[in-house]
């Protein structure tokens, strides 16, 4: 005679919980990975393709730095001309230094489907801990979302 789903000891139940909370964070990890992977990949691609051109920029800098020195030397003494350009030089570069680093640091790492899925998470567990215990009766609830990833259930055992 079957009585429907016997509710499993609270041990099990409590394994259960354990064993998909673990799966459920490894995923998480999985998916932060990978999202990350991705933005370094774009990341990379584009350093690159910047720097492609840089010894060019560099040597063409330098020659105009020399030209600007050698023309201020025609009114000052040379060491006053190329000690003027190389301080010009400083200040720009630290006021873009200065710019760069502050772009950087308040540029938000994102990871939109990772936060998505810890959101539906939220409610998901929202929902578990509003479940009746009639309800819940060694069965986790589904995800609330349609077409979401749901923790391993276990197999039904007959008695």
């Amino acid at each position: 005679m079957s009585q429907g789903p016997q509710p499993l000891p609270s041990k099990d139940a409590f394994q259960r919980l354990i064993d998909g909370l673990q799966t459920l964070v490894r995923e998480h990890m999985a998916l932060a990975r990978e999202e990350l992977k991705q933005d370094v990949r774009g990341l990379g691609r584009e350093v690159l393709a910047s720097a492609a051109g840089l010894p060019a920029l560099a040597a063409g800098y330098l020659l105009m730095m020399m030209a600007l020195g050698y023309l201020l030397a025609i009114w000052l003494p040379a060491w006053a001309a190329f000690a003027i350009v190389g301080a010009l030089n400083l200040g720009a570069g630290a006021a873009i230094t200065a710019t760069g680093i502050r772009k950087a640091m308040s540029r938000r790492l994102d990871l939109p489907r990772t936060a998505e899925e810890l959101r539906q998470d939220k409610q998901w567990i929202a929902a578990m801990k509003d479940a009746p215990p009639a309800q819940v009766d060694g069965q986790l609830p589904a995800r609330p979302l349609e077409g979401a990833r749901q923790p391993p259930q276990p197999a039904s055992h007959p008695h």
